[in-house]
């Protein structure tokens, strides 16, 4: 009897966590942000047509002074997505994100 897990492809690691909004956690008009440790993130097709973006993030993520809980938030942003797919090899990291004019980036 063959076992799935012997021959079935290895999926992305599920991204457990409590959703929260990017607002949130965002430095907004350098008002300060909260520090995150980005710990993983996925980019895959939206399901939404109408999107500006064809391409949805997640991405996963923790508070440094509470590391064991896991939170994630969803994004369009081409600028996360692009910094994040740029620097994948130094996961985690800790950063603040920050919002600058229409975009986010990570600082």
């Amino acid at each position: 009897m063959n076992k799935f897990s012997d021959f079935a492809e290895k999926a992305n690691p599920l991204m457990d966590g409590r959703k929260m909004s990017l607002d949130d956690i965002i430095d907004k008009d350098g008002r300060g942000g909260k520090e995150i440790i980005v710990l993983n993130f996925r980019i895959k097709n939206t399901k939404y047509d109408d999107a500006k973006n064809p391409r949805c993030l997640t991405v996963q993520f923790a508070f440094p002074e509470k590391e064991n809980e896991h939170y994630v938030f969803f994004s369009g942003s081409s600028v996360l997505m692009e910094q994040l797919e740029n620097h994948k090899d130094m996961l985690p990291f800790t950063t603040v994100i920050k919002r600058v004019g229409k975009y986010y980036t990570f600082s």
